[in-house]
């Protein structure tokens, strides 16, 4: 049921029937009329502080799942546009106004509240979140959590009040300042290492119950420079697994939990890496060439992603990297960071956003080449399984994120890449189609622009394509906010 909210949560042409069959859930809230506007700004609150956001739908009875229509849908719209103004700060829906369907003759109004941007909401001095299909305030604890997710609050630059400064290796630190671009060398102008390490949000100043004050590695510099960081932050040590099976159901046959700082992490998940992956050989000509069951490079990269933007905040919880004998998975604590979506990691055009970008920024400085590909992790992993015809990795989130390469025979590489070929092939003629449908979208807006509105028929009419065409083209432009309908059906029309 996610899964589907998650890949239409853009779309205003909900199935609603097939939601309906579905029931309530912690993404979709049924209201037989608008309850009292501080009621439903909670609602709505709770939705807006959810990743995945929500549909609040009102014409349905919650308890039986039956649709009973809403008797004034404009009164209706106003108070949902009421109760977002409630929330503060305000909730922008996705499009900007509630949606009328029509489901067996009775008018339902959809409410499409998008996912979470890493603002947190509140209504009625409280912050709620949704629970299953409950709408709950949120604790302290999980305020604290929440903004630490989002990168509202630094959880890197946390000093630790247990570390002091010798649980630092002064060696691995001197090796930094040597590799160092010599303009931060310039801009700093320190004159101790200590001075160094604070301009670096390593080290913080900071007052014991005396009032005295003195310096402490903060959680970054634990995590860089620290010969066991794992004595303070027992999350950051990594977990890997090989199995025989598929399920990992049998014991499993190599276990390691590594600690130590986050370089030593990476080298040994890659001698790990080294050790239990075959390297299986093919003759072409008169040359041997030797194929890994897995690139390695790829998975030193994933390693090195997982490390890097995890979630540090969640105690208790630690990278796992599961090998079973049919794929490899890594789990890493948390979940994307707001603006980030698995459909925009699965094509490659995410952006980069940094949960911890002073261990992202260390780390490109450390010998040994850890952040070579600063910001383009991902991207590098898909074009590189593609490029050696193989399956890309997937993407997905189940309380935490997950990514998994999978193992494949020769005959399934080769058939991977004769697929990859007649893809390549067919988006070019998608690329063609997808021109020319921004034509006709562009003549229907000068169109609505000029008449304050266009209907299906008028829009086959100006254009020339199908009945089918056109309700394709019209709807995209509503999916992604540019237009908005009233009416149903025939009587359709589409406006800006």
């Amino acid at each position: 049921m996610a899964d589907i909210l998650a890949e239409r949560r853009a779309s205003t042409m909900l199935d609603i029937e097939s939601i309906l069959k579905e029931g309530e859930s912690d993404m979709v809230e049924f209201k037989i009329a608008p309850p009292r506007a501080n009621e439903m700004a909670d609602r709505i609150c709770g939705f807006a502080n959810s990743t995945s956001g929500g549909y609040l739908i009102i014409g349905v009875q919650d308890k039986s799942w039956e649709v009973v229509g809403v008797k004034n849908v404009s009164d209706t719209i106003d108070q949902i546009l009421y109760a977002t103004r409630l929330c503060h700060p305000q909730v922008h829906l996705n499009p900007s106004l509630p949606q009328t369907v029509l489901i067996n003759d009775s008018q339902l109004v959809v409410a499409h509240i998008p996912p979470n941007d890493g603002t947190l909401y509140q209504s009625g001095g409280v912050c709620w979140i949704r629970k299953g299909t409950h709408t709950t305030p949120m604790v302290v604890s999980e305020i604290q959590r929440y903004l630490y997710h989002r990168g509202v609050l630094d959880w890197e630059t946390q000093p630790v009040r247990r570390a002091t400064l010798s649980n630092l290796n002064r060696d691995l630190i001197e090796l930094y300042l040597k590799q160092r671009p010599s303009r931060s060398r310039g801009v700093f102008r320190p004159s101790t290492m200590e001075e160094i390490l604070v301009n670096l949000e390593c080290l913080m100043a900071t007052s014991d119950e005396t009032g005295k004050e003195a310096l402490r590695p903060t959680n970054a510099g634990l995590l860089l420079f620290a010969d066991n960081p794992q004595e303070f932050l027992l999350q950051s040590e990594v977990v890997c697994a090989l199995f025989r099976d598929n399920s990992g159901l049998k014991r499993f046959s190599d276990r390691r939990v590594f600690q130590g700082p986050i370089s030593d992490l990476i080298d040994q998940v890659g001698n790990w890496f080294d050790r239990n992956i075959a390297v299986p050989a093919r003759v072409q000509g008169f040359n041997r060439i030797d194929e890994p069951e897995y690139p390695l490079e790829v998975l030193r990269e994933a390693t090195v992603n997982a490390l890097v933007h995890r979630d540090y905040s969640l105690k208790g919880e630690n990278v796992r990297i599961f090998f079973y004998s049919d794929r490899i998975e890594f789990r890493n604590p948390g979940l994307l960071m707001p603006g980030l979506n698995i459909e925009d990691l699965r094509e490659g055009r995410a952006g980069s956003k940094l949960r911890n970008p002073v261990i992202t920024g260390i780390l490109r400085n450390l010998p040994g080449s850890y952040m070579d590909r600063m910001g383009s992790g991902i991207p590098f992993m898909l074009e590189e399984m593609r490029r050696l015809g193989r399956r890309p990795p997937e993407f997905r989130e189940q309380g935490e994120f997950i990514v998994t390469f999978y193992r494949e025979t020769s005959a399934q590489t080769e058939e991977i890449r004769t697929s990859l070929k007649q893809k390549e092939t067919a988006a070019e003629g998608d690329s063609i189609v997808r021109g020319l449908q921004r034509q006709r979208q562009e003549l229907a807006l000068k169109y609505i622009h000029k008449n304050g509105y266009i209907t299906n028929g008028q829009y086959r009419e100006l254009v020339a394509v199908s009945d089918r065409t056109a309700y394709r083209d019209l709807e995209a432009l509503v999916a992604q906010g540019t237009l908005r309908t009233t009416g149903q059906k025939r009587s359709r029309r589409y406006m800006v």
